[in-house]
């Protein structure tokens, strides 16, 4: 399938694919003008007819969203994937790439895998944006082998496929399996008509759907489907190739997942002098991801850490920990100044400019950007002075800086009528733990029970309780969780469900002589936590100047 003959064919099928075709006519479609779209990004009810019209796709007189539509929404997705479509500030536009199109042949196989996936992304579940993803690989890898069953015989060779598929990735399996309900009833022995019908219409089968066949554009792509996805590291790798492969991956999970059966396969304090002699020659990025890796190995790594206590960089991460087991001296200033370098080098790697101003704002000492800057450079990293003049550059760029900037939230509590919320002001750079936080005091909540945050197909929440399948709440900036206009969920107490809903109303200048966050306007009262028949309460009146003292005292804390 590497040969020049096949990559070709598949190119023509990806060039010729139905999906493919819908999405350039979109694009042309919208031509050299725009359409409005949703907070979910996707056009509005009044366009959907007309697009329709475009594609050929009979549109039902009611429907509640373009997502609705498949015929238009995988189009759709692949269209903004691939670049023929661009969505921003509540427009759809032309993309860069329909002036050019068709690309070469690498170009456009590259925009089809990244249309199939984004297609695979969007109708899967909302806890596993990979969950169909699997399925179209657990498919193709049963057409690919020899004797592919016809479609009504595909569930159980998919099924088994799945389940290694699973297993190599660390995926949960019911994840996929509830997907594979939506393209066809495999509990009734009814066939996956529906995934079969997904995968043809980007040309990777094809022939009758009851008995489809792989195509060369399908060889290729399961091939190249599972990069991104964590697979383990092969145990025989040195461990700079391990931590490179693991760093991968912005998700703990992930990362343990691929260094896990390398670490399994030494002792943990011969593991923890590898990969910290890796580490100690690495970038900022690559040797955050080394240090978490040993770290979790607990005391049976403190060898390791007393004989790199002295390094240059791995260091004062060394001291810290030692320190941490009553093993060594509290790290002095020096050392905290020197992390928090190389914590706000690696988020430039990681995230940009603009993040590692953040980071550098908020641990750095100096009255100004410029006494933080000062303080950046004595510390003698090795990478301080290009982590201040990139930080420099982006500060004297005119761009916008997350730091001066605070979000206008609405918070509401879902389900009540008269409606009950709170609007708020919170600095764009606190992340959903602060937010946590500052909803507990809005609402008067105990703090006694679970919390989680909804956003998009991903839930977040503290990662000390351990819930399955959500990511670090603490990691996650607001300024990164929403967009203008849109909304996210919480829900405190997963008992009882206190349901609310968080919309971002607008973001306006900070004023650094204020302390956030601050509730500037309300409606209603909060519900009585813990309302009992036999000894029923009313809700304590709101108010508004001890929320705010409240909130104050919690900003101070968390600055």
């Amino acid at each position: 399938m590497d040969t020049v003959e096949g990559l070709r064919d598949a190119a023509r099928l990806a060039r010729e694919c139905a999906v493919i075709g819908h999405a350039v006519t979109l694009a042309r479609w919208i031509g050299n003008g725009s359409r409005p779209v949703t907070a979910g990004r996707v056009l509005r009810k009044a366009d959907i007819p007309a697009a329709g019209a475009a594609l050929g796709v009979d549109v039902p007189p009611r429907l509640r969203t373009m997502a609705d539509i498949r015929a238009l929404y995988r189009p759709w997705c692949a269209a903004i994937a691939t670049g023929l479509l661009q969505v921003g500030d509540g427009s759809v536009t032309a993309g860069p790439a329909l002036k050019g199109w068709p690309p070469d042949d690498a170009d456009l196989l590259a925009g089809w895998l990244s249309g199939l996936r984004a297609v695979c992304a969007a109708e899967s579940s909302p806890q596993d944006e990979d969950s169909v993803r699997l399925l179209v690989m657990a498919l193709l890898t049963v057409l690919g082998g020899d004797g592919a069953p016809g479609a009504g015989g595909l569930w159980q060779p998919v099924f088994e496929a799945l389940q290694v598929l699973c297993d190599r990735y660390d995926k949960r399996f019911w994840d996929p399996i509830d997907a594979a309900g939506r393209y066809g009833d495999p509990e009734n022995g009814k066939s996956l008509a529906g995934l079969v019908t997904l995968v043809a219409g980007f040309g990777a089968v094809a022939g009758d759907p009851r008995k489809p066949a792989i195509t060369p554009l399908g060889r290729w792509a399961a091939g190249q489907l599972a990069a991104g996805l964590a697979g383990p590291a092969d145990p025989g790798l040195p461990a700079g190739e391990m931590i490179a492969e693991a760093a991968g991956f912005g998700d703990e999970e992930q990362q343990d997942h691929v260094a896990g059966p390398w670490l399994a396969g030494r002792e943990p304090v011969r593991a923890a002098r590898e990969i910290l002699a890796a580490a100690e020659g690495m970038s900022p990025l690559r040797r955050s991801v080394a240090v978490r890796l040993v770290q979790a190995l607990g005391d049976d790594a403190l060898p390791a850490w007393r004989e790199v206590a002295s390094a240059r960089c791995v260091g004062p991460f060394a001291r810290a920990v030692l320190a941490a087991w009553d093993d060594g001296p509290e790290p002095g200033d020096a050392d905290g100044d020197w992390l928090g370098v190389e914590g706000a080098m690696a988020a430039l790697e990681d995230k940009g400019p603009d993040e590692a101003l953040s980071r550098v704002w908020e641990s750095m000492p100096g009255a100004d950007l410029d006494a933080c800057l000062a303080a950046v450079r004595a510390t003698g990293h090795p990478d301080a002075d290009a982590l201040a003049r990139a930080v420099a550059e982006f500060a004297a760029s005119g761009a916008p800086r997350s730091i001066d900037q605070v979000v206008q939230l609405k918070v509401s509590l879902t389900r009540f009528r008269p409606s009950i919320w709170r609007r708020v002001l919170v600095p764009a750079t606190a992340t959903l733990g602060d937010l946590h936080l500052v909803i507990q005091v809005l609402f008067g909540w105990d703090g006694d029970h679970l919390h989680l945050f909804q956003v998009g197909k991903k839930q977040y929440a503290n990662q000390f309780t351990g819930l399955e399948g959500t990511g670090d709440e603490e990691a996650v900036r607001i300024r990164d969780a929403m967009t203008a206009g849109g909304t996210i969920a919480y829900t405190y107490d997963l008992g009882a469900c206190w349901e609310h809903e968080i919309t971002l109303e607008k973001t306006i200048p900070r004023d650094h002589s204020h302390v956030y966050p601050v509730c500037v306007e309300f409606r209603g009262d909060s519900p009585v936590e813990y309302w009992s028949e036999e000894e029923p309460e009313e809700p304590a009146p709101f108010g508004l100047k001890e929320v705010n003292r409240r909130l104050a005292a919690l900003g101070r804390e968390r600055a």
